[in-house]
């Protein structure tokens, strides 16, 4: 499957901090590429990366109510987007990191030779044999009739 036919944003490849932002901003009634977003998102992920908790996030994300909605909220509705941000955080994190390491392995491995000189290799140091098979005979046409009687 294609990344752009993939079914989710990490397979798709997309950009962390564009899926955190297409949700926090959902959450907060703002675009994803609002820039008063930028600062919050950067520091989300900063708080992932140091190995926080879904509850370090929450504890992030609930004041960001009052300041941008001039409103409390429930709870149970930053709770839930604390855990939900983390996880995005957590799995784009983990998603990039997977990725320089395949890069850096990649670089790594000895170059091969390339495919069309394997195969030219292959062909010419093949064992020639002599055929055990006798060759094919073509009887002639009354031999061939007389065959097909019997």
């Amino acid at each position: 499957m294609s990344p752009r036919k993939a079914s989710n944003w990490v397979d798709r490849g997309d950009a962390l901090e564009e899926t955190l932002g297409r949700v926090l901003g959902h959450a907060l009634g703002f675009k994803a590429d609002d820039p008063r977003l930028r600062e919050h998102l950067v520091a989300i992920r900063g708080l992932v990366e140091a190995d926080a908790t879904e509850v370090h996030v929450t504890r992030y994300v609930r004041p960001l109510f009052p300041l941008f909605l001039e409103r409390d909220v429930d709870a149970t509705l930053t709770r839930t987007l604390g855990i939900a941000l983390w996880h995005i955080a957590k799995a784009g994190l983990v998603r990039d990191g997977a990725r320089r390491r395949i890069d850096e392995l990649t670089r790594q491995l000895p170059r091969g030779p390339r495919l069309a000189d394997q195969l030219r290799d292959a062909i010419l140091g093949a064992p020639v044999e002599e055929s055990t098979r006798a060759p094919a005979v073509v009887p002639s046409p009354t031999v061939a009739a007389a065959m097909r009687r019997r």
